[in-house]
């Protein structure tokens, strides 16, 4: 008798915590979403780029002139703002010129799935930043892997990079699903 006493105020207390932490979760999730809105506007690197995701909100002029070379070898170009990374751009612009570079991670640098090879003149510029660790972890995953490749969402456009070329390689490597590509938000 008193092990079935005990096997039912456990299984009594544990349904109790359960729905505490699942009450606690809710309620947390509501705070955090009614605050995300103040917080964006005070700390925006810290809620949208989090872990370098993507989530573009800039509002610089389109001014600066970038060229991709696709991969049946023609080149299309297409206006950029200074601060918005390769991925960025190529996703504002893929309906229109035909620029398919898939970010399957949408930009948190966890795929190598929207690698771009850099001329040697941009990819030795002072103002581009040299690539992360975790950065160069997935460009080892790249398909066509040169020493000037990047991944797209971790290169910004700067004035610097004025006539451009990217060239976007024959293939990606997407260990996700083979064919999804996931459209910008």
């Amino acid at each position: 008798i008193h092990s079935n006493m005990a096997s039912i105020i456990q299984k009594s207390l544990a349904s109790k915590t359960l729905t505490s932490i699942a009450s606690s979760r809710s309620n947390l999730t509501t705070k955090i979403l009614q605050n995300t809105t103040t917080k964006t506007k005070l700390f925006p690197s810290i809620f949208i780029n989090s872990r370098n995701h993507q989530t573009s909100t800039n509002t610089n002029p389109r001014d600066i002139d970038i060229h991709f070379t696709i991969p049946t070898g023609e080149k299309v170009s297409v206006k950029a703002a200074e601060g918005e990374s390769i991925l960025e751009l190529a996703h504002r612009n893929a309906e229109s010129s035909g620029i398919e570079l898939e970010g399957a991670c949408e930009g948190v640098c966890a795929c190598s799935t929207c690698h771009v090879i850099l001329e040697d003149k941009i990819y030795d510029l002072e103002s581009l930043e040299e690539p992360s660790e975790d950065e160069e972890d997935m460009l080892d995953m790249a398909f066509g892997l040169t020493t000037t490749s990047r991944l797209g969402c971790q290169v910004k456009i700067t004035k610097e990079m004025q006539d451009a070329v990217f060239k976007l390689p024959s293939a990606t490597r997407n260990f996700y699903v083979d064919g999804h590509v996931p459209k910008p938000h």
